[in-house]
Protein backbone atom coordinates (compact mmCIF):
# COMPACT_ATOMS: atom_id res chain seq x y z
CA UNK A 1 0.00 0.00 0.00
CA UNK A 2 2.63 2.46 0.93
CA UNK A 3 4.64 2.23 -2.92
CA UNK A 4 1.34 2.46 -4.19
CA UNK A 5 0.89 5.96 -2.52
CA UNK A 6 3.92 6.99 -4.28
CA UNK A 7 3.07 5.19 -7.38
CA UNK A 8 0.38 7.40 -7.92
CA UNK A 9 2.30 10.80 -7.01
CA UNK A 10 4.27 9.62 -9.80
CA UNK A 11 1.55 9.21 -12.22
CA UNK A 12 0.06 12.95 -10.97
CA UNK A 13 3.24 15.09 -10.88
CA UNK A 14 5.07 13.68 -13.52
CA UNK A 15 2.37 15.07 -15.03
CA UNK A 16 3.17 18.65 -13.35
CA UNK A 17 6.95 18.60 -14.59
CA UNK A 18 5.69 18.80 -17.91
CA UNK A 19 3.47 21.65 -17.47
CA UNK A 20 6.20 23.36 -15.30
CA UNK A 21 8.57 22.81 -18.39
CA UNK A 22 6.39 23.07 -21.50
CA UNK A 23 2.96 25.12 -20.40
CA UNK A 24 0.90 22.35 -20.61
CA UNK A 25 -0.98 20.98 -17.78
CA UNK A 26 -2.05 17.41 -17.62
CA UNK A 27 -3.33 16.63 -14.51
CA UNK A 28 -4.56 18.69 -12.36
CA UNK A 29 -3.29 18.15 -8.81
CA UNK A 30 -2.88 18.89 -5.07
CA UNK A 31 -3.54 18.95 -1.56
CA UNK A 32 -6.20 18.00 1.04
CA UNK A 33 -7.05 20.56 4.30
CA UNK A 34 -9.28 19.51 6.39
CA UNK A 35 -12.63 19.80 3.80
CA UNK A 36 -15.59 19.26 6.56
CA UNK A 37 -13.92 22.35 8.16
CA UNK A 38 -13.00 24.24 5.23
CA UNK A 39 -16.61 24.03 2.95
CA UNK A 40 -20.42 23.42 4.48
CA UNK A 41 -23.56 22.02 2.35
CA UNK A 42 -25.83 24.44 4.83
CA UNK A 43 -27.86 27.09 2.91
CA UNK A 44 -27.88 30.72 3.72
CA UNK A 45 -30.64 32.31 4.72
CA UNK A 46 -29.65 35.36 6.98
CA UNK A 47 -27.96 38.49 4.69
CA UNK A 48 -27.05 42.05 5.58
CA UNK A 49 -28.64 43.37 2.50
CA UNK A 50 -30.80 43.02 0.02
CA UNK A 51 -29.60 41.28 -3.25
CA UNK A 52 -30.16 42.15 -6.66
CA UNK A 53 -30.87 38.99 -7.75
CA UNK A 54 -31.54 35.22 -5.73
CA UNK A 55 -29.49 33.85 -3.38
CA UNK A 56 -27.87 30.54 -4.72
CA UNK A 57 -28.93 26.93 -2.91
CA UNK A 58 -28.23 23.46 -3.03
CA UNK A 59 -29.74 21.69 -5.81
CA UNK A 60 -27.94 18.60 -5.89
CA UNK A 61 -29.43 16.45 -3.31
CA UNK A 62 -27.41 13.42 -1.80
CA UNK A 63 -29.14 10.96 -4.52
CA UNK A 64 -28.01 12.96 -7.59
CA UNK A 65 -24.52 14.18 -6.68
CA UNK A 66 -22.00 12.70 -8.44
CA UNK A 67 -19.30 10.16 -7.03
CA UNK A 68 -21.22 8.87 -3.99
CA UNK A 69 -19.72 5.69 -5.17
CA UNK A 70 -16.36 6.65 -4.62
CA UNK A 71 -13.89 7.10 -2.14
CA UNK A 72 -14.46 10.43 0.15
CA UNK A 73 -10.96 11.93 -1.73
CA UNK A 74 -13.07 12.01 -4.80
CA UNK A 75 -15.99 13.58 -3.87
CA UNK A 76 -13.61 16.57 -2.32
CA UNK A 77 -12.02 16.91 -5.51
CA UNK A 78 -14.59 16.98 -7.78
CA UNK A 79 -16.20 20.23 -5.38
CA UNK A 80 -19.83 19.66 -6.35
CA UNK A 81 -21.28 23.06 -6.54
CA UNK A 82 -22.90 23.96 -3.01
CA UNK A 83 -24.04 27.15 -0.93
CA UNK A 84 -20.98 27.73 0.22
CA UNK A 85 -19.77 29.41 3.74
CA UNK A 86 -15.88 30.78 5.28
CA UNK A 87 -13.97 33.07 7.53
CA UNK A 88 -13.19 35.52 5.02
CA UNK A 89 -13.71 39.17 6.26
CA UNK A 90 -13.93 37.56 9.88
CA UNK A 91 -11.27 39.84 12.21
CA UNK A 92 -11.77 41.50 15.50
CA UNK A 93 -13.04 45.10 15.86
CA UNK A 94 -10.12 48.33 15.18
CA UNK A 95 -8.78 46.81 11.76
CA UNK A 96 -10.23 48.28 8.50
CA UNK A 97 -9.47 46.31 5.48
CA UNK A 98 -7.53 46.91 2.91
CA UNK A 99 -7.21 44.85 -0.30
CA UNK A 100 -8.16 41.39 -1.01
CA UNK A 101 -5.78 39.07 -2.74
CA UNK A 102 -7.33 35.49 -4.18
CA UNK A 103 -5.53 32.83 -5.78
CA UNK A 104 -8.00 30.35 -7.36
CA UNK A 105 -7.65 27.36 -9.68
CA UNK A 106 -10.20 27.21 -12.41
CA UNK A 107 -13.77 25.08 -12.39
CA UNK A 108 -14.35 22.17 -13.59
CA UNK A 109 -13.21 21.08 -17.47
CA UNK A 110 -13.36 18.68 -19.98
CA UNK A 111 -10.55 15.96 -19.74
CA UNK A 112 -7.53 17.14 -21.66
CA UNK A 113 -6.82 14.42 -23.77
CA UNK A 114 -8.65 11.26 -24.85
CA UNK A 115 -7.97 7.58 -23.47
CA UNK A 116 -6.73 5.41 -26.02
CA UNK A 117 -9.17 3.77 -27.90
CA UNK A 118 -11.90 5.98 -27.02
CA UNK A 119 -13.61 8.65 -28.78
CA UNK A 120 -15.57 11.05 -26.44
CA UNK A 121 -19.05 12.81 -27.13
CA UNK A 122 -17.72 16.17 -25.74
CA UNK A 123 -21.67 17.21 -26.13
CA UNK A 124 -21.87 14.67 -22.88
CA UNK A 125 -20.38 17.64 -20.89
CA UNK A 126 -22.51 20.84 -20.88
CA UNK A 127 -20.10 23.69 -22.03
CA UNK A 128 -23.02 25.90 -23.29
CA UNK A 129 -24.87 27.66 -20.21
CA UNK A 130 -28.09 26.19 -20.01
CA UNK A 131 -30.44 27.00 -16.58
CA UNK A 132 -32.24 23.78 -17.12
CA UNK A 133 -29.63 21.73 -16.94
CA UNK A 134 -27.29 20.31 -14.14
CA UNK A 135 -25.76 21.57 -11.88
CA UNK A 136 -27.97 24.75 -12.16
CA UNK A 137 -28.07 28.37 -10.19
CA UNK A 138 -30.03 31.07 -10.38
CA UNK A 139 -27.35 33.44 -10.83
CA UNK A 140 -26.66 31.82 -14.37
CA UNK A 141 -29.00 34.05 -16.43
CA UNK A 142 -28.42 37.18 -14.97
CA UNK A 143 -24.38 36.13 -15.42
CA UNK A 144 -24.65 35.97 -18.92
CA UNK A 145 -26.60 39.16 -19.43
CA UNK A 146 -23.82 41.05 -17.52
CA UNK A 147 -21.19 38.65 -19.21
CA UNK A 148 -22.20 40.04 -22.64
CA UNK A 149 -22.04 43.70 -21.43
CA UNK A 150 -18.33 42.84 -20.46
CA UNK A 151 -17.48 41.92 -23.85
CA UNK A 152 -18.72 45.02 -25.25
CA UNK A 153 -16.76 47.31 -22.94
CA UNK A 154 -13.25 48.07 -24.50
CA UNK A 155 -12.40 49.70 -21.80
CA UNK A 156 -12.35 46.38 -19.77
CA UNK A 157 -9.02 44.46 -21.37
CA UNK A 158 -5.75 46.21 -20.44
CA UNK A 159 -3.19 45.98 -23.53
CA UNK A 160 -1.51 42.49 -22.09
CA UNK A 161 -5.22 40.70 -22.31
CA UNK A 162 -5.71 40.60 -26.50
CA UNK A 163 -5.81 36.82 -26.26
CA UNK A 164 -8.71 36.70 -23.69
CA UNK A 165 -10.26 39.66 -25.36
CA UNK A 166 -11.33 37.55 -28.35
CA UNK A 167 -12.81 35.03 -26.15
CA UNK A 168 -16.18 34.56 -24.86
CA UNK A 169 -16.41 35.18 -21.13
CA UNK A 170 -18.69 32.39 -20.53
CA UNK A 171 -19.15 28.92 -21.55
CA UNK A 172 -21.17 29.31 -25.05
CA UNK A 173 -20.19 26.65 -27.68
CA UNK A 174 -20.00 22.80 -27.82
CA UNK A 175 -17.83 20.73 -25.47
CA UNK A 176 -14.16 19.62 -26.39
CA UNK A 177 -10.86 19.10 -24.71
CA UNK A 178 -10.26 21.65 -21.51
CA UNK A 179 -13.58 23.51 -21.69
CA UNK A 180 -14.84 24.66 -18.92
CA UNK A 181 -18.06 23.22 -18.34
CA UNK A 182 -21.38 24.87 -16.59
CA UNK A 183 -20.57 22.95 -13.48
CA UNK A 184 -17.06 25.15 -13.47
CA UNK A 185 -19.15 28.08 -13.74
CA UNK A 186 -21.13 27.44 -10.98
CA UNK A 187 -18.24 26.42 -8.67
CA UNK A 188 -16.90 29.93 -9.36
CA UNK A 189 -20.31 31.86 -9.13
CA UNK A 190 -20.69 30.22 -5.78
CA UNK A 191 -17.35 31.15 -4.65
CA UNK A 192 -17.61 34.94 -5.66
CA UNK A 193 -21.45 34.64 -3.95
CA UNK A 194 -19.23 34.19 -0.78
CA UNK A 195 -16.78 36.70 -0.89
CA UNK A 196 -19.62 38.86 -1.94
CA UNK A 197 -21.11 38.39 1.79
CA UNK A 198 -17.44 38.92 3.19
CA UNK A 199 -16.30 41.89 1.58
CA UNK A 200 -19.37 43.85 -0.18
CA UNK A 201 -22.56 43.21 1.70
CA UNK A 202 -20.33 43.78 4.70
CA UNK A 203 -19.45 47.09 3.83
CA UNK A 204 -15.82 46.13 4.21
CA UNK A 205 -15.23 46.85 0.70
CA UNK A 206 -17.48 49.30 -1.55
CA UNK A 207 -18.17 48.73 -5.05
CA UNK A 208 -19.89 52.78 -5.99
CA UNK A 209 -17.95 55.20 -7.44
CA UNK A 210 -15.13 52.33 -7.78
CA UNK A 211 -12.24 53.97 -9.90
CA UNK A 212 -10.75 51.90 -12.68
CA UNK A 213 -8.62 49.30 -11.27
CA UNK A 214 -9.82 48.92 -7.88
CA UNK A 215 -11.44 45.12 -9.31
CA UNK A 216 -8.54 43.65 -11.29
CA UNK A 217 -8.15 40.22 -13.06
CA UNK A 218 -5.06 38.56 -13.68
CA UNK A 219 -5.78 35.48 -16.14
CA UNK A 220 -3.64 32.28 -17.91
CA UNK A 221 -4.08 33.03 -21.65
CA UNK A 222 -6.50 29.84 -21.86
CA UNK A 223 -10.88 30.08 -21.58
CA UNK A 224 -11.19 28.29 -18.71
CA UNK A 225 -9.25 30.64 -16.76
CA UNK A 226 -10.85 33.60 -18.32
CA UNK A 227 -14.05 32.32 -17.50
CA UNK A 228 -13.93 30.95 -14.33
CA UNK A 229 -12.21 34.78 -13.06
CA UNK A 230 -16.09 35.83 -14.46
CA UNK A 231 -17.83 33.72 -12.87
CA UNK A 232 -16.19 34.31 -9.79
CA UNK A 233 -16.35 38.06 -9.85
CA UNK A 234 -19.82 38.67 -11.32
CA UNK A 235 -20.56 36.29 -8.01
CA UNK A 236 -19.07 39.12 -6.39
CA UNK A 237 -19.55 42.22 -7.90
CA UNK A 238 -23.02 41.14 -9.92
CA UNK A 239 -24.54 43.59 -12.20
CA UNK A 240 -21.36 45.94 -11.86
CA UNK A 241 -18.91 43.63 -13.63
CA UNK A 242 -17.94 45.34 -16.76
CA UNK A 243 -15.88 47.79 -13.58
CA UNK A 244 -13.52 44.92 -13.55
CA UNK A 245 -10.09 45.33 -15.43
CA UNK A 246 -8.45 42.41 -17.18
CA UNK A 247 -4.75 41.32 -17.18
CA UNK A 248 -3.24 38.86 -18.84
CA UNK A 249 -0.52 36.74 -17.91
CA UNK A 250 1.25 34.34 -20.46
CA UNK A 251 2.59 31.71 -17.67
CA UNK A 252 0.66 29.34 -15.25
CA UNK A 253 2.72 30.52 -12.28
CA UNK A 254 2.61 34.20 -12.52
CA UNK A 255 5.70 34.61 -13.00
CA UNK A 256 5.90 37.87 -15.57
CA UNK A 257 9.88 38.27 -16.09
CA UNK A 258 11.35 36.22 -13.38
CA UNK A 259 10.14 32.95 -15.56
CA UNK A 260 13.65 32.19 -16.32
CA UNK A 261 14.70 29.73 -13.55
CA UNK A 262 17.01 27.26 -14.07
CA UNK A 263 17.34 25.59 -10.83
CA UNK A 264 13.39 25.54 -10.41
CA UNK A 265 13.58 23.00 -13.64
CA UNK A 266 15.80 21.03 -11.89
CA UNK A 267 14.34 20.60 -8.83
CA UNK A 268 11.09 19.24 -10.91
CA UNK A 269 13.39 16.56 -12.44
CA UNK A 270 14.60 15.72 -9.10
CA UNK A 271 11.11 15.25 -7.61
CA UNK A 272 10.21 13.55 -10.99
CA UNK A 273 13.37 10.77 -10.56
CA UNK A 274 11.83 10.13 -6.82
CA UNK A 275 8.97 9.09 -7.77
CA UNK A 276 10.10 7.26 -11.24
CA UNK A 277 11.92 4.70 -9.10
CA UNK A 278 9.29 3.19 -7.09
CA UNK A 279 6.82 2.71 -10.35
CA UNK A 280 6.32 -0.77 -10.36
CA UNK A 281 6.76 -1.73 -7.08
CA UNK A 282 3.07 -1.89 -6.06
CA UNK A 283 1.22 -4.64 -7.35
CA UNK A 284 -2.44 -3.48 -6.21
CA UNK A 285 -2.08 -0.37 -8.11
CA UNK A 286 -0.09 -1.76 -11.10
CA UNK A 287 -2.71 -4.81 -11.59
CA UNK A 288 -5.55 -1.48 -11.22
CA UNK A 289 -3.92 -0.19 -14.27
CA UNK A 290 -3.49 -2.93 -16.14
CA UNK A 291 -7.04 -3.69 -15.54
CA UNK A 292 -7.75 -0.36 -16.94
CA UNK A 293 -5.69 -0.79 -19.91
CA UNK A 294 -6.58 -4.26 -20.93
CA UNK A 295 -10.42 -3.10 -21.21
CA UNK A 296 -9.62 -0.36 -22.99
CA UNK A 297 -7.02 -2.89 -25.19
CA UNK A 298 -4.13 -0.77 -25.05
CA UNK A 299 -1.21 -0.58 -23.07
CA UNK A 300 -0.62 0.80 -19.19
CA UNK A 301 2.51 2.96 -20.84
CA UNK A 302 -0.41 4.36 -23.07
CA UNK A 303 -3.15 5.00 -19.95
CA UNK A 304 -1.12 6.09 -16.99
CA UNK A 305 -0.88 9.01 -17.74
CA UNK A 306 -4.52 10.18 -18.62
CA UNK A 307 -6.42 7.61 -16.51
CA UNK A 308 -7.25 10.02 -13.67
CA UNK A 309 -7.97 13.40 -15.32
CA UNK A 310 -10.18 11.20 -17.98
CA UNK A 311 -12.04 9.42 -14.49
CA UNK A 312 -11.98 12.27 -12.92
CA UNK A 313 -13.81 14.28 -15.88
CA UNK A 314 -16.50 11.50 -16.27
CA UNK A 315 -17.09 10.96 -12.76
CA UNK A 316 -17.10 14.56 -11.36
CA UNK A 317 -20.06 15.57 -14.22
CA UNK A 318 -22.41 12.26 -13.92
CA UNK A 319 -20.99 11.05 -17.05
CA UNK A 320 -20.67 7.51 -18.31
CA UNK A 321 -17.26 5.79 -18.15
CA UNK A 322 -15.66 5.54 -21.22
CA UNK A 323 -15.76 2.31 -23.75
CA UNK A 324 -14.01 1.71 -26.61
CA UNK A 325 -14.79 2.38 -30.43
CA UNK A 326 -14.29 -1.10 -31.32
CA UNK A 327 -14.63 -3.35 -29.18
CA UNK A 328 -17.28 -1.91 -27.20
CA UNK A 329 -15.66 -2.53 -23.70
CA UNK A 330 -16.74 0.09 -21.05
CA UNK A 331 -14.74 1.17 -17.80
CA UNK A 332 -16.55 0.56 -14.97
CA UNK A 333 -17.49 2.24 -11.61
CA UNK A 334 -15.05 -0.11 -10.00
CA UNK A 335 -12.24 0.25 -12.49
CA UNK A 336 -12.59 4.19 -11.46
CA UNK A 337 -12.75 3.46 -7.11
CA UNK A 338 -9.80 0.76 -7.42
CA UNK A 339 -7.48 3.71 -9.28
CA UNK A 340 -9.34 6.94 -7.51
CA UNK A 341 -8.76 5.53 -4.32
CA UNK A 342 -4.57 6.33 -4.14
CA UNK A 343 -5.12 9.80 -4.43
CA UNK A 344 -3.30 12.22 -2.17
CA UNK A 345 -2.55 9.32 0.55
CA UNK A 346 1.27 9.59 -0.29
CA UNK A 347 3.16 11.03 2.74
CA UNK A 348 6.62 10.16 1.65
CA UNK A 349 9.07 12.91 3.08
CA UNK A 350 11.60 12.74 0.35
CA UNK A 351 9.09 14.07 -2.35
CA UNK A 352 7.39 16.54 -0.34
CA UNK A 353 11.13 18.16 0.35
CA UNK A 354 12.00 17.90 -3.61
CA UNK A 355 8.43 19.49 -4.25
CA UNK A 356 9.19 22.03 -1.98
CA UNK A 357 12.29 23.42 -3.15
CA UNK A 358 10.85 23.49 -6.68
CA UNK A 359 7.83 25.22 -5.60
CA UNK A 360 9.51 27.66 -3.68
CA UNK A 361 11.59 29.06 -6.88
CA UNK A 362 7.96 28.52 -9.08
CA UNK A 363 5.72 30.97 -6.79
CA UNK A 364 8.14 33.00 -5.38
CA UNK A 365 7.71 35.96 -7.85
CA UNK A 366 3.84 35.63 -7.46
CA UNK A 367 3.99 36.29 -3.33
CA UNK A 368 6.53 38.69 -4.70
CA UNK A 369 4.01 40.47 -6.80
CA UNK A 370 1.56 40.46 -4.05
CA UNK A 371 3.54 41.61 -1.52
CA UNK A 372 4.75 44.53 -3.19
CA UNK A 373 0.85 45.86 -4.23
CA UNK A 374 0.45 45.22 -0.45
CA UNK A 375 3.08 47.53 0.37
CA UNK A 376 2.13 50.43 -2.50
CA UNK A 377 -0.81 50.42 0.00
CA UNK A 378 0.75 51.29 2.92
CA UNK A 379 2.67 53.93 0.94
CA UNK A 380 -1.07 55.27 0.46
CA UNK A 381 -0.61 54.83 -3.84
CA UNK A 382 -4.28 55.94 -5.26
CA UNK A 383 -3.84 53.60 -8.02
CA UNK A 384 -3.59 50.40 -6.71
CA UNK A 385 -6.22 48.05 -7.07
CA UNK A 386 -7.87 46.61 -3.29
CA UNK A 387 -9.74 43.34 -5.30
CA UNK A 388 -7.48 41.50 -7.04
CA UNK A 389 -7.85 37.89 -8.85
CA UNK A 390 -4.85 35.77 -10.41
CA UNK A 391 -7.19 33.03 -11.85
CA UNK A 392 -4.92 30.16 -12.81
CA UNK A 393 -4.30 26.19 -12.47
CA UNK A 394 -3.59 23.38 -10.56
CA UNK A 395 -0.04 24.21 -11.53
CA UNK A 396 -0.38 27.86 -9.43
CA UNK A 397 -1.83 26.54 -6.35
CA UNK A 398 -0.04 23.67 -6.23
CA UNK A 399 3.50 25.07 -5.22
CA UNK A 400 1.68 27.72 -3.30
CA UNK A 401 0.32 25.96 -0.83
CA UNK A 402 3.34 23.96 -0.43
CA UNK A 403 5.15 26.76 0.17
CA UNK A 404 2.83 27.78 2.73
CA UNK A 405 3.14 24.83 4.13
CA UNK A 406 -0.24 23.82 3.85
CA UNK A 407 -0.01 20.65 1.96
CA UNK A 408 3.19 19.24 -0.40
CA UNK A 409 2.52 17.54 -3.73
CA UNK A 410 -0.83 17.09 -3.52
CA UNK A 411 -4.28 17.30 -6.14
CA UNK A 412 -6.06 20.40 -5.25
CA UNK A 413 -9.69 20.26 -6.30
CA UNK A 414 -11.48 22.49 -8.81
CA UNK A 415 -12.22 26.06 -7.60
CA UNK A 416 -9.90 25.66 -4.69
CA UNK A 417 -8.79 29.22 -3.36
CA UNK A 418 -6.51 31.01 -0.95
CA UNK A 419 -7.73 34.38 -0.10
CA UNK A 420 -5.10 37.08 1.33
CA UNK A 421 -6.73 39.82 2.93
CA UNK A 422 -4.50 42.99 3.83
CA UNK A 423 -5.97 45.09 6.90
CA UNK A 424 -4.68 48.26 8.98
CA UNK A 425 -5.67 49.12 12.14
CA UNK A 426 -8.62 51.92 12.53
CA UNK A 427 -7.44 55.26 11.70
CA UNK A 428 -9.17 56.70 14.35
CA UNK A 429 -7.94 53.99 17.23
CA UNK A 430 -4.23 54.89 16.06
CA UNK A 431 -4.72 58.38 16.73
CA UNK A 432 -6.26 58.18 20.02
CA UNK A 433 -3.72 55.71 20.69
CA UNK A 434 -1.33 57.93 19.74
CA UNK A 435 -2.28 60.89 20.92
CA UNK A 436 -2.35 59.53 24.33
CA UNK A 437 0.99 58.19 24.22
CA UNK A 438 2.36 61.57 22.47
CA UNK A 439 4.46 63.87 24.98
CA UNK A 440 2.95 66.25 22.55
CA UNK A 441 0.17 68.29 22.79
CA UNK A 442 -1.13 68.29 19.58
CA UNK A 443 1.18 65.98 17.08
CA UNK A 444 2.14 67.62 13.71
CA UNK A 445 -0.12 66.04 10.36
CA UNK A 446 3.52 64.30 9.16
CA UNK A 447 3.72 62.06 12.36
CA UNK A 448 0.72 60.85 12.72
CA UNK A 449 0.72 60.09 8.73
CA UNK A 450 4.06 57.88 9.64
CA UNK A 451 2.68 56.08 12.59
CA UNK A 452 -1.10 55.01 10.95
CA UNK A 453 0.68 54.22 7.72
CA UNK A 454 4.04 52.32 8.66
CA UNK A 455 4.11 48.96 7.86
CA UNK A 456 4.09 47.64 11.18
CA UNK A 457 0.55 49.11 11.42
CA UNK A 458 -0.52 46.98 8.49
CA UNK A 459 -1.22 43.15 8.56
CA UNK A 460 -2.37 39.81 6.80
CA UNK A 461 -4.68 36.93 6.83
CA UNK A 462 -4.68 33.62 5.02
CA UNK A 463 -8.22 31.94 4.48
CA UNK A 464 -8.36 28.30 2.58
CA UNK A 465 -11.51 27.40 1.32
CA UNK A 466 -13.11 29.31 3.33
CA UNK A 467 -10.61 28.16 6.53
CA UNK A 468 -8.52 30.64 8.59
CA UNK A 469 -4.93 29.03 8.33
CA UNK A 470 -2.99 32.19 9.11
CA UNK A 471 -1.82 30.48 12.38
CA UNK A 472 -0.56 27.93 10.23
CA UNK A 473 1.54 29.64 8.60
CA UNK A 474 5.65 29.41 9.61
CA UNK A 475 6.61 33.28 9.34
CA UNK A 476 4.00 34.25 11.17
CA UNK A 477 4.11 31.71 14.04
CA UNK A 478 4.59 32.96 17.56
CA UNK A 479 4.06 36.68 15.78
CA UNK A 480 -0.08 36.95 15.51
CA UNK A 481 -1.69 40.04 16.65
CA UNK A 482 -5.17 39.37 17.30
CA UNK A 483 -4.97 36.30 14.85
CA UNK A 484 -3.40 39.00 12.32
CA UNK A 485 0.12 38.30 10.75
CA UNK A 486 2.49 41.43 10.74
CA UNK A 487 2.45 42.63 7.06
CA UNK A 488 5.81 42.99 7.36
CA UNK A 489 6.81 39.02 8.32
CA UNK A 490 4.84 38.87 5.21
CA UNK A 491 7.12 40.82 3.25
CA UNK A 492 10.55 39.08 4.70
CA UNK A 493 9.42 35.88 4.27
CA UNK A 494 8.79 36.66 0.45
CA UNK A 495 11.50 38.46 -0.02
CA UNK A 496 14.09 36.78 2.21
CA UNK A 497 13.04 34.05 3.90
CA UNK A 498 11.70 31.46 0.85
CA UNK A 499 15.69 31.67 -0.32
CA UNK A 500 17.01 30.62 2.68
CA UNK A 501 16.76 27.02 2.05
CA UNK A 502 19.33 27.20 -0.73
CA UNK A 503 21.73 29.34 1.39
CA UNK A 504 20.91 32.42 -1.23
CA UNK A 505 19.28 35.99 -0.70
CA UNK A 506 17.99 36.84 -3.49
CA UNK A 507 15.10 34.79 -6.49
CA UNK A 508 18.21 35.67 -8.64
CA UNK A 509 20.73 33.76 -6.91
CA UNK A 510 18.88 31.19 -6.05
CA UNK A 511 17.92 30.12 -9.81
CA UNK A 512 21.64 29.60 -10.34
CA UNK A 513 22.45 26.36 -10.72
Amino acid sequence: MKSARRLVGFFGLAALGMAAFYGVVHFDLAQLVNLKSAQSTRVFHLNTTEHAHPKSIDVTTPNDAPAQDMPEVVRWYCNTPKALEGEEGQVPEGFRLKAVFVVTRHGDRVPMETLPNVKYNYNSWTCKLDPDKWPTDPLLSPFVKSAEKLRRSPNVFRSSANGVASMSPYPNSAGGPSRLTQTGVVQLLRVGEKLRRAYIDSKLLTVEGVRENQFTVITTPYSRTYQSATALMYGVLQDDLPKIRVHQENNVLFCGASCQCPLRNEYMKQFKSVDAKRFHEEPEFVSALETVAKTLDSKVANVRFKIIDALFGHVCNRLKLPCTTHTQACLEREHARNVLKFINQDQEQLRRESFNNYSRLAIQPLLSSIAKRMERFVEEKADVAKFVVYSGHDMTMTPLLSVLGLTHARWVPYASHVVMEMWERDRHEEQTSFEKNSTLTKPRKLELKQAVTSLDKSFVRFVHMGRDVTDMLEFCAGKLQTKLCPLEEFVNFVEQGVFQKFGKDSYRGACRP
